[in-house]
């Protein structure tokens, strides 16, 4: 009976120590991410990770602020106003310099988690750290600037660039001045999630033969947390398309935005899209097709950035979330997703993107996926330190010579160095060109005091200019767009906007662009006798490939449609029925369409 007693007793403390230990690990903990430094204004970004917060029950909750001042503490932003609110992720950005210049210099700052009803009736003049005794839930937190800036570490750092490498490349991670680097494969935050490791170099973190590799990375030294590395690495693949990637928009032939197409619709309509390009990027994901272009360009072998169209309509915002739901369970998955795009013209703030930006990667983890999420913005545009330590990508959209004054002979090497601006802007974040284009007609308009005017000859003379760039580099960019959209006319844009398609409502390549597309689709054919030609005739398809082997031919649903056998040096013919097809020969791809 002892022995059993003895174990039972053994048994019922490692229970207990159990149940503390979760109720522990449940406790609410505040995480600054940014502070204003000694001497200047500015905001305290930071979360507040608990796993009870939902959307249900974050505004019960918020974050109270108060400077140490020399007469006693002071809540921010204002007394009437000191309850500072969380988003159902825990998110909060707190205005901690109104009040008077003599703020700037204080240098500690202490933040409390509270339930809301706790402070029923007090005014924020009468709130201080003696009376938060028993108000505030979890522990507070006591950040000195100085402190925070001196001693914060630097963001681990990784050995290769994010961005199109080839796969099986192994990518390492260092920090500069030490520390202790914990770092997630699955998308989410390395400093508050179960699923955090901590990186020795002794994990292979290779970049997969497709999909991406998703690295996020904090360190930490001394109880301060760096800003989080968020780390994403794509397969570079060859490019054997015109276009790396172009904008969709189904409206077509005045069309409004809003119309509902069915799948067959949208099917018809991309199928011109597919034989010109690699990636495709949408700007929403309800009507007007969108529901079904990435199903659709996926099954064709197509990349997808699918984009959520963010405004400050909180019933707008969810039912693109919804969308994005339905996408998901018709599958297959996006390669990446965009939430917001241009928001800062738009007056969106930092907060409302932040947060559903949080929600976007919760519904991805709703269907157990990894996806890379980002954002799009003008390039220039002012980043909220909030928001990029959340951004997997970053999308920037140029139109030098469009938007601005650059003479047309400048416009190409202008629209280069603002994208390699953006580049070195953001040297551990991946940077891609999410616009670019000029339109074609609308004649004469202002911009930036000065005018400029829309014709063929410049709209073609940047497209090529644009094409040869992205051709020799390889460079991850969209062009503006697949096709022209006349509702833009008429929906209070500029006349211009209208003409900016690659094609027509008609489903065809403008004459005027059709000899350079044709260009960037003919197959090399190169003197080395290391190629493999494939060109069309008619129903055609003729292959010549300088060794025997077998070619695959795929429709645009990926389904095998025939194996060839080729003989080396001599030309292959097979007949194929109209449509878009996927040649494969060893590790190359090329796109075909038999008109």
């Amino acid at each position: 009976m002892k022995m059993y007693s003895l174990f039972k007793n053994i048994i019922c403390f490692a229970f207990g120590m159990m149940l503390s230990a979760a109720a522990m690990a449940e406790e609410p903990k505040i995480v600054i991410t940014g502070i204003p430094q000694i001497g200047t204004g500015g905001v305290a970004d930071g979360y507040v990770a608990w796993n009870e917060l939902s959307a249900a029950n974050c505004e019960q909750y918020a974050v109270i602020a108060m400077l140490r001042t020399t007469w006693g503490d002071y809540v921010k932003p204002t007394y009437d106003n000191y309850l500072n609110p969380v988003d159902r992720n825990g998110n909060f950005s707190i205005n901690i310099t109104t009040g008077g210049t003599g703020d700037f210099n204080i240098a500690e700052v202490s933040f409390y988690f509270v339930l809301r009803k706790t402070f029923d009736g007090i005014g924020g003049t009468s709130v201080n750290s003696g009376m938060m005794g028993g108000k505030h839930l979890g522990s507070s937190l006591t950040v000195n600037r100085e402190e925070f800036w001196s001693n914060r570490p630097q963001a681990p750092e990784p050995g290769v660039s994010p961005g199109f490498v080839a796969s099986g490349t192994n990518i390492s991670l260092s920090c500069r001045h030490g520390g202790v680097i914990r770092y997630t494969l699955d998308g989410s935050d390395p400093i508050a999630s179960s699923t955090a490791r901590t990186y020795d170099g002794s994990v292979s973190l290779s970049v997969p033969a497709a999909g991406s590799l998703l690295i996020k990375a904090v360190t930490e030294l001394s109880g301060f947390y760096s800003p989080v590395a968020s780390l994403l690495y794509l397969p570079k693949e060859p490019l054997d398309t015109p276009f790396w990637g172009l904008n969709v928009s189904l409206a077509l032939n005045g069309e409004n935005f809003g119309l509902y197409l069915d799948e067959n619709k949208t099917k018809a309509r991309m199928e011109p899209v597919i034989e010109l390009t690699k990636w495709v990027r949408t700007f929403g994901t309800l009507n007007n097709g969108l529901e079904f272009v990435n199903k659709i360009a996926k099954n064709a072998g197509l990349h997808t950035l699918i984009g959520l169209y963010i405004t400050n309509n909180a019933a707008n915002n969810d039912a693109q979330v919804n969308g994005l739901r339905r996408i998901l369970e018709q599958g297959p998955a996006p390669d990446l997703i965009a939430v917001g795009n241009e928001c800062s013209l738009a007056g969106v703030s930092a907060a409302t993107l932040a947060s559903y930006i949080d929600i976007v990667r919760e519904v991805v983890r709703e269907y157990s996926l990894v996806i890379p999420v980002g954002s799009v913005d003008i390039a220039g545009a002012s980043w909220s330190q909030s928001v990029l330590d959340k951004l997997d990508f970053a999308g920037v959209n140029i139109y030098s010579g469009t938007w601005d004054n650059t003479p047309e002979n400048g416009m190409v090497a202008a629209m280069k160095q603002s994208y390699s601006n953006a580049v070195a802007a953001f040297p551990s974040k991946f940077v891609m060109l999410t616009e670019t284009g000029t339109p074609y007609a609308g004649g004469t308009y202002t911009v930036d005091g000065g005018t400029q005017t829309a014709s063929v000859s410049k709209a073609v003379s940047y497209l090529e200019g644009f094409l040869e760039w992205v051709h020799e580099e390889n460079i991850p960019a969209f062009y503006f767009e697949a096709y022209d959209e006349p509702v833009k006319s008429g929906n209070g844009g500029h006349s211009i906007e209208q003409y900016f398609g690659i094609m027509d409502g008609n489903l065809q390549i403008h004459s005027f662009y059709q000899d350079i597309t044709d260009n960037e689709m003919k197959p090399e054919t190169s003197d080395s006798a290391n190629k493999t030609n494939i060109y069309v005739s008619g129903k055609s398809l003729f292959i010549t490939a300088p060794v025997s082997g077998n070619v695959a031919i795929y429709d645009i649903n990926g389904k095998l449609v025939e194996t060839v056998s080729v003989v080396a040096d001599d030309a292959c013919q097979t007949t194929l029925e109209p449509g878009i097809y996927i040649v494969k020969t060893g590790e190359i791809s090329q796109k075909v369409a038999i008109k």
